[in-house]
């Protein structure tokens, strides 16, 4: 990547990047199944461009194939009305906080839709139903070259009723809400220092979480989360307030009903401002012990694909968003969630 640009062209090529993507969100979410959503596609995607998602979707190529495949299907389960995506945070910039590096943009948030048909077999709830999203986009010029997207896919089923994973779940089940300063959605022109900030604290804070087994002790709590915290987990898990229900409603169980195996590397890690975005496809191998998701124990690890998006206050992290591609990570011990739903359904 040429980086030979000055502080100003740089932050002007990031808010034209953000641009690009809001303005794709926009028509996406107003498009009609077919022709409509291909277009909208088209326009801000690269030919060749890949997309990154959860399970079933996994791996697409091609703007068409995405449209096909996942958001004409998506659109035709709604009525006349169209999608409403509620973002709550959107935060751009460069990889790892390096100027040498692509761009990339990151939204979160639900989208808000009337679900009257079926969709992935999930049974129409005739209601209003939110799917909860994390979406990071690799911009170069003016198209959209990548996709990793992580959509809680769980949490329909969950509202439709059919989620059978639902009394296995240790914490608050709701409609997460964004950051309590209301601050998310960043524009302009950042100090890159703060985002800097931001990134090496979640780094070092990840560091010490992966050097601990993925064990958070008191000591690591005190030294990286605010007291104060905010932990809003994936349908499967659930969301916590505070050290104690965070223990209670999520490390405690996790830790006790999951074996670390290994860690990866990130694809897209970035932050702006005091928020940080981190997405791995995989994220984790994790060997179960036994009762998380109500799961035997079994002797071949399974991947966790994540997301964490993170707002800092001071010189502590006192928000976490997480998204776990939980179909996947089910799949991959042999239990097909959506093929389940469908043969009770038939």
């Amino acid at each position: 990547m040429t980086t030979n640009f000055g502080p100003r062209e740089r932050a002007a090529r990031i808010n034209a990047a953000r641009s690009l993507v809001l303005d794709h969100l926009e028509r996406l979410d107003a498009a009609t199944p077919g022709k409509e959503t291909t277009d909208a596609c088209r326009a801000a995607f690269s030919s060749e461009h890949l997309y990154l998602g959860v399970h079933p979707f996994n791996t697409l190529r091609g703007p068409e194939r995405l449209a096909e495949v996942l958001w004409s299907p998506f659109h035709s389960a709604r009525s006349g009305t169209p999608c409403q995506r509620r973002l709550d945070i959107v935060i751009a910039g460069h990889q790892a906080c390096d100027i040498r590096e692509p761009i990339w943009v990151v939204a979160m948030g639900h989208c808000l839709w009337h679900f009257d048909r079926s969709w992935l077999g999930i049974p129409p709830t005739g209601k209003v139903s939110f799917l909860r999203f994390a979406s990071a986009f690799r911009v170069e010029s003016t198209e959209i070259v990548e996709t990793v997207e992580f959509l809680d896919i769980l949490g329909v089923l969950d509202q439709a009723g059919v989620n059978g994973y639902s009394g296995y779940q240790t914490a608050a089940q709701f409609l997460t809400p964004g950051p309590r300063t209301h601050d998310g959605i960043l524009s302009g022109t950042r100090d890159p220092t703060e985002g800097r900030r931001t990134m090496d604290l979640t780094k070092a804070m990840l560091d010490d979480l992966v050097a601990n087994g993925m064990q958070s002790p008191v000591a690591h709590l005190k030294r990286f989360w605010h007291p104060d915290m905010n932990w809003f987990g994936p349908t499967g898990i659930g969301s916590c307030l505070g050290f104690k229900s965070y223990r209670r409603g999520h490390t405690g169980p996790f830790e006790e009903r999951l074996e670390f195996v290994q860690d990866f590397d990130t694809v897209c890690r970035i932050a702006e401002g005091d928020y940080a975005a981190f997405f791995w496809r995989p994220c984790l191998s994790m060997r179960s012990t036994g009762g998380f998701l109500g799961l035997p124990p079994l002797d071949r690890p399974a991947e966790m694909r994540v997301v964490d998006l993170y707002r800092r206050q001071g010189d502590r992290l006192a928000e976490n968003w997480i998204f776990i591609d939980m179909l996947h990570f089910l799949n991959m011990q042999g239990v097909d969630v959506l093929s389940g739903i469908q043969e009770r359904e038939t």
